[in-house]
């Protein structure tokens, strides 16, 4: 899960809230200190914009993977060659090993969600959330009215 800041328009507020990687939702955000209304055109109407084309896409994931793999080997490697050399290791190879392999990992946990099922299983969720929200007709008049292109299906 991911976090999305902001600034409140009104107040001036940080408000922080949790999310999505996708950030599906509903646009028209409320502030967490004086309960203003505002448009954030950063959350999108699974519904209304369709689901974002890497969520279901395993094989960029395992090739970004793989990129993450080669990079960790080489980085373990390029390490390893500096400590026998000279005794010492450079913190940014020390550094780029962990970020590789934290790559990797995220990568590879992806794939895995997206192969498993569990990524379609969850913009299904998201989508009959938006759906259910764009039923709402106040709502749809709410999200045109922040010049949201609202989809002519659900303007009826």
């Amino acid at each position: 899960m991911g976090y999305v800041e902001w600034k409140c328009p009104k107040c001036g507020k940080n408000n922080r809230e949790g999310c999505n990687a996708w950030v599906y939702g509903s646009p028209i955000r409320n502030c967490k200190g004086c309960n203003s209304e505002y448009f954030d055109n950063r959350w999108r109407e699974i519904a209304a914009e369709g689901v974002e084309p890497a969520t279901k896409n395993p094989k960029l994931y395992l090739g970004a993977s793989l990129v993450f793999l080669v990079l960790t080997i080489a980085c373990i490697i390029w390490l390893l060659a500096d400590i026998k050399a000279s005794g010492r290791y450079p913190i940014k190879l020390v550094g780029c090993v962990f970020v590789g392999a934290l790559g990797t990992i995220g990568c590879f946990v992806v794939f895995l969600r997206i192969v498993l099922g569990y990524e379609e299983k969850q913009n299904k969720k998201y989508y009959d959330e938006s759906l259910q929200r764009l039923k709402n007709k106040e709502y749809v008049q709410k999200l045109i009215s922040y010049g949201y292109n609202v989809p002519e299906q659900f303007r009826r």
